[in-house]
């Protein structure tokens, strides 16, 4: 548990990112949309190859320029809004006061935990979490301290993650604000850390109504799995103000709609099979095509995208992961007109559903 440092203001503010050697370029794509301007300092903690890592952490300036000034992270060097200070794993930091970081007295076993707690303990509810694409569960622990704190915690949607295990095991083990994707992140933190948070969620009654479904297929296991997603899939469309909504799985080559909710059209799809190089939600997966698509049509002009069978004009999909990282299948819903107004705030709600079907999947065994 975080022990609050209560004498200290939580006007004080500060970024702190958790990522990976293998996801470097998340962490380089995000750094390059935040403005020289920047209001509050970033701390970058990189675990991975000690070989390696500060070589290719020092090659950011290039690949990516960014209007922040980025530098490795000094012991006793105080923090200034407009740089960031990168830890890779040869230089491991924690904060020993707010705006300062000291070399941790402790070096083995490490993490970004420990450095999102001791965010924590001095920053309280200033600081905002953020875990980027890496492999393991690094960051968990930590996002765990700062919802402890009321910090804000925000993490990179496991959909477009190249390696998906630090978002995805963030998003199973807190309660976790935002989950965006990664060329929107920028913007979500500039507006975050000027208090305008335009994150919208589900309204009370969705939440309350999810809340009794899974809280009923637990406590009565008698109660069908295959009945409990297809009333979810009903609270997406009415929600969501969907078409249809549906879960794909995969089966060899092809793709199976186990479960589907159409709207007055009746249209019945659940049951039916599509080759896998046809399939919009698999090519979400596989990261061919954005997971929220407004107008599906326009994007044919720069994106391959397969003929279809159902009229589609708007189209979203997320992954429905498992608790030990498999993935149970695709969560996707679509409307037959394009919707200029499908954004950020749709699919943070539509993950919301995902992550509900998961937790009813692994309480029944994960079948």
């Amino acid at each position: 548990m975080v022990l609050l440092n209560k004498d200290r203001e939580t006007a004080a503010r500060v970024v702190v990112i958790a990522g990976s050697i293998e996801g470097i370029d998340a962490m380089a794509r995000l750094l390059r949309q935040l403005p020289a301007t920047f209001p509050v300092p970033i701390v970058a903690h990189v675990h991975g190859r000690e070989d390696c890592s500060l070589i290719q952490l020092t090659t950011l300036r290039s690949r990516f320029p960014s209007g922040l000034e980025i530098v490795v992270a000094q012991s006793g060097e105080q923090l200034r809004a407009g740089f960031v200070y990168l830890i890779p794993p040869e230089n491991q930091m924690l904060f020993t006061d707010v705006g300062m970081l000291g070399s941790a007295t402790n070096q083995t076993a490490l993490r970004a935990d420990r450095l999102l707690e001791s965010a924590a303990r001095w920053y309280r509810s200033g600081v905002i979490g953020v875990v980027l694409s890496g492999l393991g569960n690094d960051g968990t622990h930590g996002l765990l301290a700062i919802t402890e704190v009321d910090g804000i915690r925000v993490v990179q949607s496991p959909c477009e993650a190249e390696f998906s295990g630090m978002p995805m095991s963030a998003l199973f083990g807190d309660h976790v604000q935002h989950a965006v994707m990664l060329d929107q992140m920028g913007t979500l933190l500039a507006n975050l850390v000027a208090g305008r948070d335009r994150t919208e969620t589900a309204n009370p009654e969705v939440h309350a109504e999810v809340g009794r479904l899974v809280s009923a297929a637990e406590m009565n296991l008698a109660q069908s799995l295959d009945r409990s997603i297809d009333d979810i899939l009903r609270l997406i469309r009415r929600d969501l103000t969907m078409d249809m909504a549906f879960v794909t799985r995969l089966s060899g080559d092809l793709i199976v709609i186990s479960h589907a909710a159409a709207g007055p059209s009746k249209t019945r799809i659940q049951g039916t099979t599509h080759p896998r190089h046809q399939s919009l939600c698999q090519r979400v997966l596989d990261g061919y095509l954005p997971a929220v698509m407004p107008d599906v049509e326009a994007l044919r002009t720069t994106h391959d995208i397969p003929t279809l069978d159902l009229t589609v004009g708007a189209y979203m999909a997320t992954p429905v992961w498992l608790r030990d990282g498999t993935l149970y299948g695709m969560l996707c819903c679509l409307r037959a007109a394009a919707s200029q107004e499908l954004d950020q705030r749709h699919y943070q709600r539509l993950q919301m559903f995902a992550m509900q079907i998961s937790r009813l999947v692994n309480n029944a065994g994960g079948r």
